[in-house]
């Protein structure tokens, strides 16, 4: 079984997201109703949740990577750890918002 190269999902991702800013902030999209907004925001809490697991995963890649020695902590690890931390943070607030939203 040939392995799949995660960064095209996550430049979909990104793509559909700057596609998401792009149109609202022209005028081609909108949340009229406070059901559009609560949908967006359980979709946004899985983005959150999503990026935070993936974050985690890639930091378990890279310190398991042949080329990272075991003694010394790839500098990006804890960056990583951060990003993954930072977005289940995120995902907290959205919950939060989501709760609120009427």
């Amino acid at each position: 079984m040939t392995l799949q190269n995660p960064s095209k999902h996550a430049r979909v991702a990104a793509d559909a997201l700057a596609r998401l800013v792009t149109d609202v902030q022209s005028g081609r999209a909108a949340w009229p109703h406070p059901q559009g907004l609560r949908q967006t925001t359980d979709d946004l809490i899985r983005i959150a949740d999503h990026l935070a697991a993936t974050a985690q995963q890639m930091a378990t890649a890279l310190a398991a990577a042949p080329h990272t020695p075991a003694h010394r902590p790839h500098p990006a690890l804890t960056s990583l750890h951060q990003a993954g931390q930072a977005a289940a943070t995120a995902a907290s607030h959205l919950r939060q918002a989501r709760r609120t939203t009427h």
